[in-house]
Formats: C-alpha cells, structure tokens, sequence
C-alpha cells in the first residue's frame, strides 16, 4: 500500500490549494479564470507528473471507480444543493426548470442520437476511400464502427449538463433568477439523464428487438421511475420531518440533528438506487422538504450548523472532482487489466471528439430553442418571461458537462480479451472526459464575461425602451408583488393551513415568531447584497460616502431613486 501512498497525498494537496485559490480569487474579484477551471488545470499538471513517475500506480489510482461517485460524492452534492435552495426562486421559475431539464434533455438526447449515428453511417460510407471518422486520429488500422447500444448510452450520457456550473460560474445573490433556473435545470438535468441511461440500460438487458412501441414503453419508464422517485423522496423527508416533531430529545444535540438528518436523506437516495429509480430526484425533493419544514423543527444552532455541514461535505466532493478530471487527463491512453495486472496501450479519436463537441453546441442550443417555440405556440409569447438574454446565458450555461457524464460513461466495461469492443468503449469514454474538460475551461471560464455582456445589453435595452415610453411617477416605489396562479394560491393555503400544522412542532403557537426570523433573514440577506454592491462601486471618496449613507438607511423604502435602487427593489421581492 505504502507505495501508492504519494498519490492520494498528491491528490489532497491539490485540492487543498484549488479551494485556498478559490477563495482567494473571489476575495480579489479575479474573473480571468475560474476556480473550477483552475483546479481542472493543476490537476493536469501534478496528474502528467505523477504519470512520468510512475505510470502503472498512476494508471490503477485514476480510473474513476462509477460506484464511489455515484454513492458517495454525488449524493453529498446533490442534497446540498436542495437542502440549500431558494424555494421560492425554484418554484417561481418552476415552469423554465421543468421545461428545460425535463423536455430539453429528451429533445437533446434525440439530436445527440440522430447525428451521432449519422455520422457513424457516414463513416461506413467512407471506408471506400480508407476515412473513417471514428477510427480517424488513432492508429488503428482495423475498421472500427460504433453500435447502436453504444451509441444511444453515449447519447444519453452526454446529455448530462454540469449541475454544479451554476453553483460555482454564477452568483446566487447578484442574478437570482439565472442562479435557479440554471442550477434547477442542472439538478433535474442530471437525474433525467441518469434515467434516460438506466432505462436504456433495462430495455437492453431485456433483450427486445425494436418495435414500433418501443419508444412509448421507454416514455413509460421514464415517467414511472420520475414519479416514483418523487414520491419516495416526499415520504422520506416528509417522515424525517415528522420524527423531529414527535422525537424532542433528537434536538438535544446539533451533531445527532444533523447525522440523522443526513442518515434519512441518505435512506432514501439508497431506497431508489436500490430498486433503480432515481436517487437524484428523490434526494433533491428530500432536501427541499427537510428545508421547508425540518428547520423549524430543529434547534436554531442545529439549523446553522446542518447548513453549513452539507455545504461544507459539498465544497469537498465538488473539489474532488474537479481535480480529480484534471487527473485523470492523461489516463485515458492506457487500460489497466485486473485480470492480467498489465497494462495495455489503447487508443483515443480526436476527429471524434471535435465532432462530438460541435454536436454538444448544435443540440444544446436546438433544444432551448425547440423547448422556448413549443411553449409560446401552446401558451403564447407573453406568458415566457425569459428575456433573449436570459436565454442565451441559460443556452451558455448548459454547454459545460459535467462529472455525471463522466461517470456514467465509465460504467461501460468491454470484455478484457475482446481488443475492439475495448477501443470503441475507450473512445466513448475518452471523447466524454476531454468534452468535460474542454467545455469547463472554455465555457466555464468565459461565463462571468458573457453574463456580464448580455446582463448590459438587457439593460441598455431596458433604458432605450423607459426613455420611449411615458415616464410614470411610480418610480420610487416598491414594486407590486405578482397575481399567484390558482395553483399557487391552492398549494399556498395548504401549506398554511395544513402541512405546516401537522409537520412543524408547535406551529400555532410559534407562528408570529417564525414569521419574524424569516423577515430577519430577508433584511440580513439585502443588506449583504447592497454592501457588496457598493464594495465594487467607484474609488472616488464622494462616491463612498453617498453609498455608506445609503447602507446606513434602515429599510429599502426610505432608499433614494435610482435605476441601481429600482433593480434592488426588484431584488427584494425575489428573496
């Protein structure tokens, strides 16, 4: 074991720096490269010279054990990023995260397959005049054509977005509605995708031939194991809920608080993997539950402390994997057999893989704007509240892969003794992790600057527009909240009047004092988000003086007008 040891400290190493100059770069608004991109790049680095010093551990210790992400870190991510949501963003822009997380991704896997398989035929077609385009870039001289089962798993799985981009590339507290739409899209993306290759999975399995029911029976299981999943994950945190309230003494202490609140969480995610329905789905629902009434039920230390410890598990598996895909960089030109503990020289198509990537943008962007023309010509233009930049930042958001892909892909195994299923597998699996990385230096690191120049031209576009109009004198005043749908206003009133009575201790009598720590909270909030405004604001000393007189203003109302003001005001009623 000792002589493996430098690897894993190598590891640890480097993520122990990728979080210190993470920090570091929000600390200094550094926006030239991000954190994620910075890790990906360090562990490219420290990952080719581990490779030089020894290539066999290096090969054996890089390979990315599917189980270990799929049980380990990416339950720690996803139940944060529900544990930890902005309920009322996620449900206000609940229409454009189901329409582009569940819709999207089908359309997107459609694209994918179609012109993945199109351009496997084209290469068929090619072999006359010795081009194939899947062999080209290797050094294979043996026709190599991909099949079909592997080329609809390959679809399915490079169609999972990176649900932690928006986590990372986005500020929640600047642009809240991007932050929810694209972070809910990825959360859901992510469990879509998962049961799109599951379900292929089972009806491969089957052994079936293609019918013309086929399709419908794959819709099938997709809506079966969705629904199924959310109802598990509503039971489970529904029930996690419930304990608290009937178990006192489980609030005697923050550490059993936030085990057992992890342990049930983890319950349900083991419950779906168990009987292959989604664990993503079920172990977000379960975080938006334990959110939304758990936290009542516990103490007010255990609720800091829950948020901060699944945060903090989050922030680990999240650096993890991204250096660990910087690692992993260089190991995919090899292939370690555990049978003949050698190893064997495999090859990679870079041809492939430019096609792949320009195949990634094509369906990315056909699927929003499919997604976008189905939804205006059903419920008409002005029902969709995305501006055109808006979208095009989602569109931008959406091209980065992310580790899910990287996984599921490395769940393909090829037979030890069988040399051209194990290069078509290993060109899948390489294609998948230079995509994610390629994606995530690119597109991740460009994604401050981009948001930054569509955010302007909306409001360029916005100020062009208030100068044509008739000017009104309501500007100083705070925006009007918004009509709720009749199903809001009917969720609303159950909430209210029952779920929060049966699932939360004490309800009636602590009901005024709940109301207040949640307004506490709003203002707490705000008034972070104006000081870091006016942080970045001008150096002149004029300038500073008139923004701290602002932030010493006890409440928005008595703030002076401004187009600045006005969109805080509008922040305001997002919190």
């Amino acid at each position: 074991m000792s002589e493996y040891g430098a690897v894993p400290f190598a590891l640890m190493i480097v993520i122990v720096i990728y979080i210190v100059i993470g920090e570091y770069f929000k600390s200094i608004h550094f926006h030239l490269i991000h954190e994620t991109s910075f890790g990906i790049i360090i562990g490219m680095l420290v990952g080719l010279l581990l490779k030089w010093m020894d290539e066999n551990a290096y090969a054996q210790f890089f390979s990315l054990n599917a189980t270990i992400f799929f049980y380990l870190l990416l339950p720690l991510i996803i139940f944060s990023g529900g544990y930890n949501l902005k309920k009322k963003q996620f449900l206000k822009n609940f229409k454009y995260i189901v329409s582009f997380g569940f819709l999207s991704t089908l359309i997107n896997f459609i694209i994918t397959l179609t012109l993945t398989i199109a351009f496997n035929s084209w290469s068929k077609n090619l072999r006359i005049i010795n081009i194939e385009l899947v062999r080209l870039g290797t050094n294979l001289d043996s026709h190599l054509s991909l099949s079909y089962d592997e080329m609809i798993k390959y679809s399915a799985t490079i169609c999972a977005t990176d649900s932690v981009a928006a986590l990372n590339l986005i500020p929640s507290q600047q642009y809240p509605k991007l932050f929810s739409v694209v972070f809910g899209e990825g959360m859901v993306n992510d469990a879509v995708s998962i049961i799109i290759f599951q379900a292929v999975t089972i009806l491969q399995k089957s052994g079936k031939s293609f019918e013309w029911y086929t399709p419908f029976e794959f819709i099938g299981r997709f809506l079966e194991n969705c629904i199924i999943s959310l109802l598990i994950g509503l039971f489970v945190g529904l029930f996690s809920t419930w304990c608290f309230k009937k178990c006192r003494f489980l609030t005697n202490s923050t550490t059993t608080e936030t085990v057992f609140a992890f342990l049930m969480a983890y319950m349900g995610y083991s419950i779906c993997e168990m009987l292959n329905l989604s664990g993503v789905i079920s172990l977000l629902m379960i975080g938006i539950m334990m959110s939304h009434y758990q936290g009542y039920n516990i103490s007010q230390l255990g609720r800091v402390t829950t948020r901060v410890t699944f945060e903090s598990l989050s922030l680990g598996a999240e650096a993890f994997l991204y250096v660990f895909l910087g690692f992993a960089m260089w190991n995919q030109t090899t292939y370690y057999s555990p049978l003949t503990q050698d190893l064997y020289y495999v090859e990679v198509s870079w041809v492939f893989t430019l096609l792949q990537l320009g195949v990634v943008i094509v369906a990315r962007y056909l699927s929003i704007y499919i997604v976008y023309w189905i939804f205006i010509a059903i419920k008409g233009p002005k029902v969709w509240k995305l501006t055109k930049y808006e979208m095009s930042i989602c569109c931008f958001a959406g091209m980065v892969r992310g580790s899910v892909a990287f996984a599921l892909i490395e769940t393909l195994v090829a037979s030890p003794t069988d040399g051209i299923q194990i290069n078509q597998i290993n060109i899948l699996q390489s294609c998948v992790l230079y995509i994610v990385v390629v994606t995530t230096l690119i597109f991740g690191t460009a994604m401050p600057f981009f948001i930054n120049i569509q955010i302007n031209k909306q409001l360029e576009e916005e100020e062009r527009k208030s100068i044509s109009e008739i000017p009104t004198p309501v500007l100083n005043d705070t925006p009007k909240q918004k009509e709720l749908s009749e199903a809001q206003k009917i969720i609303k009133y159950m909430d209210e009047h029952y779920f929060k009575r049966w699932f939360i201790y004490d309800y009636e009598n602590r009901k005024e004092r709940i109301t207040q720590e949640k307004k506490q909270i709003k203002t707490e909030t705000l008034q972070e988000i104006y000081e870091k405004a006016f942080s970045e604001a001008s150096e002149d000393e004029s300038v500073k003086q008139r923004n701290e007189d602002f932030i010493s203003l006890p409440s928005i109302e008595e703030k002076p007008t401004s187009p600045l003001i006005v969109k805080m005001q509008e922040l305001s009623q997002q919190i």
